[in-house]
C-alpha cells in the first residue's frame, strides 16, 4: 500500500544516493511503501523505498533502497558530494606501528605507560609475493570486495561449505593422493594444514574483516558462541587470509603447502 504523504522524495526527482561510502547523483524511477508483514527483500525493512537509477551508470546498477540512503539534491548535499570526492583524491602514505605479532592483541594496543617515549612510526612496505593466487580465485576476491564496498552486500552466515569443510576436504584428497605416491614430508604437510586452520580462527576477527562486517561478526559470534570461526565462515574469508600481508618468515615456511592447497 502506498502512503504518498510519507515519502520524502517523489518519482522522477533528482537526488543523491549512498552506495557504500560514496554518494552518487541519481534519479528516482519508482517508489513503493512496504507495510508489515511485507518487507523489502533486499533491505529487510518496511516503509518508503525508492527504485534508484545512478546517473551515468548502466541500468543493471539500478536498485531499490530505503529512505536512509537517499539525500535531497540541494546545495548542502552538493557540497557534501564535493567534499567526499576531494577526500578520495587525497593520498596519504601507508604507515604501521611496529609490533611483534600481527595477530597479537597486545600489538593492537597503544603504549601509554611511558608518555615521554616517542612512538616509532615506520612506512609500511609492500610484502613480497611468495606464491601467486590463481586468477579464478583473484576474481572471487575482487567480487567479494565489490559486494561489500560497492553493493553493500555482506556474505551470508553461516556459510556452506565452511572453512573447516574446505580444509578437511583438502586433507582427505591429500591423504588419498599420498596413498598412491609416497610423500616423505606428509607429516609436515599435515602440520601446515592444522596450522592453517588454527591461524584462520585466530586472525579472522583481527585482520580478515572489512569495517562494514564487524557488526555482523559480533552478532554472529554471540549467536554461535559454541562454534569456531572456521565452522561459521567460508571460502571468501579464507581467501583473504592468502591475500593478506603475512610476515615474510611465515610465508617462507608455508609456501610449498599453501600453493598446493590453492591449486
Amino acid at each position: 500500500m502506498s502512503k504518498e504523504n510519507d515519502f520524502l522524495h517523489q518519482e522522477g526527482e533528482k537526488v543523491f544516493c549512498f552506495h557504500g561510502k560514496f554518494i552518487y547523483e541519481a534519479k528516482i524511477v519508482d517508489t513503493k511503501y512496504y507495510v508489515e508483514p511485507n518487507r523489502n527483500p533486499k533491505t529487510g525493512l518496511t516503509g518508503p523505498h525508492y527504485h534508484i537509477h545512478y546517473a551515468g551508470w548502466k541500468s543493471s546498477w539500478d536498485e531499490w533502497v530505503d529512505e536512509s540512503r537517499v539525500l535531497k539534491y540541494d546545495e548542502t548535499n552538493i557540497e557534501k558530494h564535493k567534499q567526499i570526492i576531494k577526500s578520495l583524491e587525497k593520498k596519504s602514505p601507508a604507515i604501521k606501528r611496529t609490533v611483534n605479532d600481527p595477530c597479537s592483541e597486545n600489538g593492537r594496543k597503544r603504549r601509554k605507560e611511558q608518555p615521554n617515549e616517542r612512538e616509532v612510526i615506520v612506512k609500511k612496505s609492500k610484502p613480497k609475493e611468495i606464491f601467486s593466487v590463481p586468477e579464478p580465485l583473484k576474481a572471487i576476491l575482487y567480487r567479494d570486495w565489490k559486494n561489500i564496498h560497492i553493493d553493500g552486500t555482506l556474505v551470508p552466515l553461516p556459510r556452506k561449505p565452511t572453512v573447516k569443510d574446505i580444509i578437511e576436504d583438502y586433507r582427505s584428497n591429500r591423504t588419498d593422493y599420498n596413498r598412491i605416491e609416497e610423500n616423505s614430508d606428509d607429516g609436515i604437510g599435515q602440520e601446515i594444514i592444522s596450522g592453517l586452520h588454527f591461524y584462520f580462527n585466530k586472525c579472522l576477527g583481527v585482520r580478515l574483516l572489512y569495517k562494514g562486517e564487524r557488526k555482523q561478526y559480533r552478532v554472529t559470534r554471540l549467536k554461535f558462541e559454541y562454534l569456531d570461526n572456521s565452522q561459521i565462515f567460508g571460502a571468501e574469508h579464507l581467501l583473504r587470509l592468502f591475500d593478506s600481508s603475512l610476515s615474510q618468515e611465515t610465508l617462507n615456511a608455508l609456501k610449498l603447502h599453501l600453493s598446493d592447497f590453492l591449486k
